[in-house]
């Protein structure tokens, strides 16, 4: 059975799924080359045609990643939604915005009056939607291929489950959370024999992911993109001010008292309208209180929260998917919970992994077996070396190509040499991470990389710690692993904070400088032999089997795509060194 799954909201993306396991995933960023792509993914999915030579007769279904596709709208447009959101009611309507008071107003509205309104908004909004997106699919060649539709967070829970779970036999709880999707932004499941039974779901309106996503408005960066940025900012604070600040939060939402597997807010205005009371209540706490005050808040209610569930149900094997699960650091204090017996999270579990839920659904709906549904890694998109020839010809005049032997083993000696590396290699992973194969490497036992890396081509907040790529079988000797986490499979996508151990001085330049936590990536020959072989060959060099890595691409860019981009960045930046495949790649020397 051949399934093309498709997510037609934020950070738009495509996957296809053959017999249960995944054969091809791209995000629509990394072929339009705009950042964070919201709406149809028109060029993946034709790339996804063309790789294929799909057509309505090859495929058996197409999945959407939503019962009610959202409106279509670019990352400035959300922006302007936050702008909007900042002002008060008042202002709103003394500015003749009726619309934006007349949702305001809505938000304060009796719960069952206001669901009753809301739901008639969604359907008319949905009339236009789901007609519009199923008329993309048709201009893409795909016109009559049977749709199906699987709710926004079942297609979280399915990803995490399908993918992750311990075994088919045992009962795990699979827990969603985000800022909304099918107006809800969260849901707990209790999942075994291959089936998941919904136990709780919390309307939109009482959402964690709002109310972060409007922090990290106030804080000038972008919602939806940078709340890693605030996260990477709160260990810089002073605890107890941080504590003070957390308490805020606290009065704004917490489990719901009735039902606490759900989230109830507690002041009138639903979550994505909150931003007044946020300028409000925060305008004397400076901007890494205002971060630590919500990173604490964020990671004791997620605690109490999988520790209801836990209590609730008796099963203490835990999954987790949904942007807010995004947050390492929050995963690291949920996977120390001394009731855990097993946790882990779907890897890019924002809404780019949406498809991977549809598809499985898909999968089992239609007959599937559950037993051939597979996930191994998100090496998943296009060949590195698939427009070499493009690239050679675009840029030959003002690049150096050198055929490599051993292509790892000349990097492993740059890297040692202390050199910064980029590298475009085999299939491109899919979502947020770089996992080694759309990567700038440099060895982390010198903290001065940081710095050059920033200024050449990263321009990173200073706040920022890049992430170690380490052997897996060597993972424990740089950073403390928690009885909960997977074995021997441990962190390859990067899900997961550690406590580094007394060897972070070999990772010091991939450690976070204010509390020696590292977001760690380990790699394993099964899944990355390439990677695993230039690590290796650096280890034999310096004795230190981990690498820094940090995604390969300009600010503010995606991450690259093939050999076109990648030569692009080379020729756009302070960067030396480019490894494509086997050809190492260098600027050409210009004669004065």
């Amino acid at each position: 059975m051949l399934i093309l799954g498709i997510n037609e909201g934020i950070e738009a993306s495509v996957v296809l799924c053959r017999d249960g396991r995944v054969i091809y995933a791209i995000q629509e960023e990394r072929l339009t080359r705009e950042k964070g792509m919201i709406g149809f993914p028109t060029q993946a999915l034709l790339s996804c045609v063309k790789q294929f030579g799909l057509d309505a007769r090859s495929l058996d279904r197409v999945c959407f990643s939503n019962l009610n596709s959202p409106a279509a709208e670019t990352r400035d447009a959300l922006l302007r939604h936050y702008a909007g959101r900042s002002r008060t009611t008042l202002d709103l309507l003394r500015a003749g915005a009726w619309a934006d008071a007349v949702t305001r107003l809505v938000g304060r509205l009796p719960g069952p009056i206001q669901e009753q309104v809301r739901s008639r908004q969604v359907a008319r909004r949905t009339a236009r939607t789901n007609p519009a997106v199923e008329r993309e699919l048709a201009r893409c060649g795909l016109d009559g291929v049977p749709v199906s539709r699987f709710h926004h967070h079942a297609n979280h829970a399915a990803s995490a489950y399908y993918a992750l779970r311990k075994n088919w036999e045992e009962p795990h709880l699979v827990l969603t959370l985000d800022g909304g999707g099918d107006d809800a932004c969260a849901h707990v499941y209790l999942a075994e024999q291959g089936t998941m039974r919904l136990l709780a779901a919390t309307p939109t309106g009482h959402s964690l992911g709002n109310l972060y996503a409007s922090v990290t408005y106030l804080l000038g960066m972008r919602p939806h993109e940078h709340e890693y940025k605030v996260m990477g900012l709160a260990p810089y604070a002073d605890e107890e001010r941080g504590r003070e600040a957390a308490d805020i939060f606290a009065r704004y939402l917490d489990l719901d008292p009735g039902n606490p597997l759900r989230f109830r807010r507690r002041v009138p205005e639903r979550t994505g309208s909150i931003l007044p009371r946020l300028m409000h209540d925060l305008r004397a706490v400076r901007f890494d209180v205002v971060a630590a005050g919500l990173q604490r808040f964020t990671e004791d209610l997620l605690c109490r929260w999988v520790a209801a569930a836990m209590e609730r149900t008796g099963v203490r094997k835990v999954l987790a998917a949904g942007g807010v699960f995004m947050n390492v650091k929050a995963n690291q204090r949920i996977a120390a919970l001394p009731a855990l017996d097993y946790f882990d999270v779907f890897p890019s579990c924002g809404d780019e992994t949406l498809p991977f839920g549809a598809v499985w659904q898909c999968h089992v709906q239609w007959g599937g077996a559950i037993t051939n549904i597979r996930f191994d890694d998100l090496y998943l998109g296009p060949e590195a070396g698939l427009d070499l020839a493009e690239a050679r010809a675009k840029y030959g005049e003002d690049i150096e190509m050198e055929a490599l032997d051993e292509p790892e083993v000349r990097t492993a000696k740059l890297l040692a040499e202390g050199h910064i590396v980029a590298r475009c290699a085999g299939r491109m992973e899919f979502g947020a991470r770089a996992l080694g194969n759309r990567s700038i490497l440099a060895d982390p036992s010198r903290p001065a990389v940081v710095a050059h890396i920033n200024r050449m081509i990263k321009q990173r907040d200073f706040w920022m710690p890049f992430a170690p790529a380490v052997l897996g079988e060597r993972a424990e000797d740089y950073v403390r692993v928690p009885t909960s986490l997977p074995k021997p499979r441990l962190s390859p996508h990067m899900m997961h904070a550690f406590d580094s151990t007394e060897r972070r001085a070999d990772l010091a330049a991939a450690v976070h400088s204010a509390d020696q936590t590292a977001r760690m990536q380990t790699v394993w020959k099964d899944l990355n032999p390439s990677f695993y072989a230039l690590i290796e060959a650096f280890g034999r060099k310096t004795g230190r089997y981990v690498l820094l890595n940090t995604s390969f691409n300009l600010h503010g860019s995606p991450i690259v795509t093939g050999a076109c981009d990648a030569v692009e960045v080379l020729l756009r930046s302070g960067l030396e060194y480019l490894v494509v495949d086997r050809w190492l790649i260098r600027k050409r020397a210009r004669s004065s």
